[in-house]
């Protein structure tokens, strides 16, 4: 009888791992943006970019394999909100990427 109750929460705890991943993948993903938005350097701006594309495209990966508590699936909602124009302002073949 334990090892069922167990097993449950110990996915619970998982899941809320996970969609904590998300949320600081997400929030790292904006930061490598706004910071590219700063620089003069090329290297520096594409580097950033690329930090930012890798940040968001691991927590998409992760975000397709969790169930997302209440409280943090709003969070993660408008981080992605936030998020999406911000790629698609360094690359427009984002927003055709997104749609496939």
């Amino acid at each position: 009888m334990e090892l069922p109750r167990t097993e449950a929460q110990l996915r619970e705890r998982q899941d809320a791992l996970r969609s904590q991943f998300v949320v600081a993948e997400l929030d790292l993903a904006i930061t490598f943006c706004e910071v590219a938005v700063t620089t003069n350097d090329p290297a520096r701006y594409a580097r950033n970019i690329a930090n930012a594309q890798e940040a968001y495209s691991s927590a998409l990966y992760f975000l397709k394999r969790n169930h997302l508590e209440s409280t943090l699936a709003l969070e993660i909602n408008e981080k992605l909100l936030r998020l999406k124009p911000l790629l698609a302002r360094f690359d427009p073949a984002f927003l055709t990427s997104q749609t496939q």
